[in-house]
Formats: C-alpha cells, sequence, structure tokens
C-alpha cells in the first residue's frame, strides 16, 4: 500500500468491477486520491438508502472509479501526489477548497467536463454506468 492510489475494495466489489476498471488493480492502493476527498461524505449519500449498496454502485462506485482510472492512466507523478496530499488536508480544514482544486487538478489530467462537474460536488450525484459497462 502507499501513500496516494486509488482506494482498496472488498473482493465482493472487485469481482463486480468491469474489465476497464480492472485496470485499477494495477497500481498499489493508496490512503487518499482524488475519490478519498470527493466521497469523503460517501456515508451521508448512503445514509437513508433502503439499498445502499445499489446505491453506491449507482451514484458512486461509477464516478469514483472515473476518477481512479484518471489518476492511474495521467496523474501518476510525484508532484500530483504531493497535491493529493495538500488537497486531503485541506479538505479537513476547507471542502469546498479541496474539490475546487480537486476539480482543477481532474481537467488539468485530461479528464471531461462532467467528471470535472461531479468533482466539484455542486449538485447532487448523476448516477451512472461504471466504466466500461
Amino acid at each position: 500500500m502507499s501513500l496516494v492510489g486509488p482506494r482498496p475494495q472488498v473482493l465482493a466489489d472487485v469481482a463486480r468491477y468491469t474489465a476497464e476498471e480492472r485496470s485499477l488493480l494495477s497500481v498499489s492502493p493508496g490512503i487518499t486520491d482524488l475519490s478519498s476527498i470527493v466521497f469523503a461524505d460517501e456515508g451521508d449519500i448512503l445514509r437513508g438508502s433502503a439499498e445502499p449498496d445499489q446505491r453506491y454502485d449507482r451514484v458512486i462506485r461509477p464516478w469514483k472509479s472515473r476518477l481512479g482510472l484518471l489518476y492511474v492512466r495521467r496523474g501518476k507523478r510525484f508532484t500530483t501526489d504531493l497535491y493529493l496530499i495538500y488537497l486531503t488536508a485541506l479538505n479537513g480544514v476547507s471542502r469546498t477548497r479541496a474539490l475546487r482544486g480537486v476539480s482543477r487538478l481532474v481537467r488539468e489530467l485530461g479528464g471531461n467536463d462532467e467528471l470535472q462537474h461531479v468533482a466539484q460536488r455542486l449538485e447532487p450525484l448523476p448516477e451512472s454506468l461504471p466504466p466500461g459497462a
């Protein structure tokens, strides 16, 4: 395990990965990453859901995987890792500023407008299919 990299998932979740999502397994998992900041409130997102696992698969997993894949493909650099560590610390002080920073980083790494928008978390998360589905 490293300091920065896609967060590890339980085996049951990994078993449901699409072929594209399996690319997340090509790097060491980390303690923090883009999605750790964007979904720091994962419990709040799922709270009150009659089917939290299904809600996770429709609302969190697709975006979490896209953010992880963006990091694996374009962002695995020392400077990016330092910036993610900074944004993780900033998230504890100013979530709004941290999310703006993540959105900027997503843009710099080549993430599309929708992923940038989701990373900023200004609106409820849209449902989606996981990458490669």
